[in-house]
């Protein structure tokens, strides 16, 4: 139980700890975010699918997966660009350098900071804040070359590349804009396609069979006996 654990969280206790992937540890204090909810995922899945089939070969797209950023930091990135094994299991990975939809099992092998080419966080009004500044500084503190941001709400997304140990802004869109990238791979994202909503599905036709309308009923005319004459 979190509220049973004494001290500073180390990396191993971290992992030890059933969680969903929400819960990630910097400098041994957990750090609790919001679920992940339909629009996200959805969103998360689109960049994905664009990421990957943007790659070259040698490279593939990851996560969500835990991301060991120094002793006791481990943060959990939406996905992660990496550089792809030698040799590869043909059901871990699809020749469009993505593994398959759905999350990482938390808990798994850590993944180390100077594995991850790129990072890319996905977020919106309700938990842009942690994912927006704070945790680019420690992937930055870790040097990892590439950070991607996107806000499905605005819609926003900022790509930036370490120089001198800081992120320093080299793309951004919004609105109806599309963010295009020439490093580390050449990307080009359509913001207003990738945080559409999905339409909502048309309702089916009704298959029960339907009674013919029912005719009003003959009302029958009174006939008055004509008067004795």
């Amino acid at each position: 139980m979190v509220f049973d654990h004494e001290g500073p969280w180390t990396e191993a206790a971290y992992l030890a700890l059933q969680h969903d992937g929400r819960v990630e540890v910097v400098d041994g204090t957990l750090l609790i975010g919001p679920g992940a909810g339909p629009r996200r995922t959805l969103v998360i899945e689109r960049v994905r699918a664009a990421v990957a089939a943007a790659l070259p070969a040698g490279l593939r797209v990851r996560g969500p997966l835990p991301l060991r950023l120094g002793p006791d930091c481990v943060l959990v990135p939406d996905l992660v660009v990496t550089a792809a094994p030698a040799e590869e299991p043909a059901d871990e990975a699809d020749d469009s350098g993505a593994e398959p939809a759905g999350e990482e099992a938390v808990g798994d092998a850590v993944l180390d900071a100077a594995a991850a080419l790129m990072v890319i966080e996905v977020f919106g009004f309700d938990h842009g804040a942690t994912d927006r500044t704070f945790k680019p500084q420690l992937y930055a503190r870790s040097r990892i070359p590439y950070s991607l941001l996107i806000d499905h709400d605005s819609p926003f997304a900022v790509a930036d590349m370490i120089i001198s140990g800081r992120y320093h802004e080299y793309a951004r869109a919004s609105g109806e804009e599309q963010l295009l990238i020439e490093e580390p791979f050449r990307l080009e994202l359509d913001l207003t396609a990738l945080t559409a909503l999905e339409p909502e599905p048309e309702p089916e036709p009704s298959t029960a069979p339907t009674e013919p309308e029912s005719e009003p009923p003959t009302q029958a005319l009174v006939q008055t006996p004509a008067e004795a004459t």
